[in-house]
């Protein structure tokens, strides 16, 4: 049961978070109809933002039921935007270069794919300009930035040639305070690494594979960011102990240019 209280009752910060939530959708929305890759990043990063805030609970309401049911159109959106594409590949999470001072996530449009990560940069959203259809494919930036840059200033230093360990404790400490995952394991494999999150929010992982939510996507961000590494994402399962994520090491992004 979702109670619903206006006028004296309503908190300044179920306003806020509701308007962000609206105008990043609207944002995001017409960013993807015009191909504005900043549009369709701030307006994601708006939504998530939004509903982190509505998700806090005061001393009389509980608000987490209002995050599924606000946020739960736009996972619709997108979980259609990705199959109307006709997007095969699961996302690559790229670490930052000098295209991509903050790296990105890129969708292959077919399954077995090449990367061509030159003619990426933070203005590319539909990559057709290629001389081989199979470097073609969807780019989406870097979602789930701002949690990345909290997990930097939990740690008080970049996360660059870190390692995956510090991508454990620092996600797992940044995401539970936040009340947005209650665990983050990093297990490194022989030629990648597993991830196991723990959400307190809701996670599709179908959708996953292709369009993280914020909070897998900053995970392994940070985890490409680490490592130096381009990050294939080979498959994304719901099991008794969270979500449970597989990554494919590619090699350093100057292997891809």
């Amino acid at each position: 049961m979702v109670v619903v209280s206006v006028g004296k009752g309503m908190e300044t910060k179920d306003i806020i978070g509701g308007a962000l939530v609206v105008s990043g959708g609207v944002l995001a929305l017409h960013g993807f109809l015009n191909a504005l890759s900043n549009h369709i990043n701030l307006g994601i990063a708006g939504m998530f933002l939004g509903a982190v805030i509505l998700t806090f609970k005061p001393s009389s309401y509980v608000k987490r039921d209002a995050l599924r049911y606000v946020t739960g159109s736009y996972e619709r959106f997108f979980e259609s935007f990705v199959r109307n594409l006709n997007l095969e590949g699961n996302a690559v999470y790229i670490p930052p270069f000098e295209n991509l001072p903050e790296g990105g996530i890129f969708v292959p449009l077919h399954e077995r794919f090449e990367l061509d990560l030159a003619r990426l940069d933070t203005e590319t959203v539909f990559l057709t300009d290629v001389p081989n259809d199979r470097a073609m494919g969807l780019f989406l930036g870097p979602i789930g930035l701002d949690l990345l840059k909290k997990y930097e200033e939990h740690l008080e230093y970049p996360l660059r040639g870190s390692g995956p360990g510090t991508v454990e404790s620092a996600a797992g400490a940044v995401l539970k305070a936040l009340g947005l995952a209650s665990r983050v394991y990093i297990e490194e494999l022989e030629n990648g690494f597993r991830v196991v999150v723990q959400p307190d929010v809701e996670c599709n992982p179908e959708i996953c594979e292709k369009i993280a939510c914020p909070v897998c996507s900053s995970i392994l961000l940070a985890l490409a960011r680490a490592t130096g590494e381009v990050l294939y994402t080979r498959r994304v399962e719901e099991k008794d102990y969270g979500f449970e994520i597989e990554v494919e090491r590619l090699g350093g992004v100057e292997e891809w240019m």
